[in-house]
């Protein structure tokens, strides 16, 4: 069974250590422990855990000292944290609760009660999460709707006149290739602003066929042309063989592929090293069921196993600066699609992501059993 969070466990104690270790995996939760106080922050920096189940007695740091430091470091700040204690009355419990501990059990307790509150907490923190990100989609969502609609009002105006004005040249081909120019080029800046409101539009997704060939070549397109100069230097390919069609949203799907590239540049240039990024698609069957799978394989580094079943959750980030919603938006706009997100590293190195939706075929042959 895929363990449903990580619990980082900060105990001196051999006998307990072990203990906790057995009940926490025993409920399904992915166990890192350190026997130091001293440690913690480092470990924690370093695992990301979903909580950190802190002893009240450490013997090189006192438990106020352990909880600060965890409440001052940026990346693990927000990091419930569980104190372990021998007896209700232990003077450490109340110093670490007002340092920012969430919560706190006895050692003693039974199995049932210390998984119930390791669960609660864990809980809390993801649906805080998400509370988070909804306010700041909000907000994004804000921004974004004003910034087109200031844009194809005077696109309107370009577009309108580079009509009338080839009306007025039809017998001028000379002067007819910078007219259709302008207007080849405003029709892709309006399908652009149409992908880029239907990011953040709300309600249900707009179905709808979509050549998969063709989008991840425009994806790719709008990528690399988007890069600063000195930042060209990554290889971007695509191979499609055959032609794949799904029914999708356009708008969705460019910005799981957006974020998809933008993540495996990133991967590339963080490690100082030359490499490519590879964009591929073919077919694949489950059951009854005709899938299009859309891989996207980069050559850096690789996500280190223990992110791996992380790297979709909102907030989870190792890059510094970055925000942690991007993979996590993207799963969830492939989910809404009936399809899944899903990331492996490959054997020779680097990473790849793969999005498996539903082939056109398969979609209309479930709506024909339908009816």
């Amino acid at each position: 069974m895929e363990p449903e969070a990580t619990v980082l466990l900060v105990d001196h104690n051999d006998a307990d250590r072990a203990r906790f270790r057995s009940i926490l995996s025993h409920g399904g939760y992915a166990v890192f422990e350190t026997s130091r106080g001293e440690d913690v922050v480092l470990k924690a920096r370093d695992v990301r855990p979903h909580l950190i189940v802190l002893d009240a007695a450490l013997p090189d740091l006192d438990v106020t000292a352990a909880c600060q430091a965890i409440r001052c470091d940026g990346a693990i700040a927000g990091t419930p944290v569980l104190i372990l204690t021998v007896g209700h009355d232990d003077s450490g419990v109340l110093a670490g609760l007002n340092a920012g501990a969430d919560d706190y059990t006895t050692k003693d307790s039974a199995p049932e009660l210390i998984l119930a509150r390791v669960r609660r907490l864990v809980q809390y923190r993801k649906l805080s999460d998400l509370a988070v990100l909804d306010r700041q989609l909000v907000q994004v969502g804000r921004l974004l709707a004003g910034i087109v609609h200031e844009i194809r009002g005077p696109l309107s105006v370009i577009r309108g006149s580079a009509e009338l004005l080839r009306l007025s040249l039809h017998d001028r081909d000379d002067d007819l290739q910078w007219v259709d120019s302008i207007l080849r080029g405003s029709s892709l800046l309006q399908l652009r602003l149409e992908h880029l409101m239907a990011a953040v539009r709300p309600g249900p997704v707009h179905l709808q066929p979509v050549d998969v060939g063709s989008l991840l070549a425009e994806a790719v397109d709008l990528f690399t042309k988007g890069l600063p100069p000195n930042q060209r230097q990554v290889r971007v390919e695509t191979r499609c063989g055959h032609l794949h069609e799904i029914h999708g949203d356009a708008g969705r799907l460019m910005q799981v592929l957006f974020d998809l590239l933008s993540n495996a540049h990133q991967a590339i240039a963080a490690s100082g090293k030359e490499g490519g990024i590879l964009l591929r698609t073919d077919s694949v069957h489950e059951g009854q069921t005709e899938w299009v799978r859309m891989e996207v394989l980069d050559e850096g580094p690789g996500i280190p196993d223990n992110y791996l079943r992380r790297i979709f959750e909102p907030f989870f980030t190792t890059r510094e600066g970055g925000s942690g919603y991007g993979l996590y938006l993207a799963s969830e706009i492939v989910r809404e699609l009936g399809g899944r997100l899903t990331a492996r590293n490959n054997p020779g190195g680097g990473a790849c992501f793969t999005v498996l939706l539903p082939a056109r075929s398969a979609v209309a042959g479930s709506a024909s059993a339908g009816r």
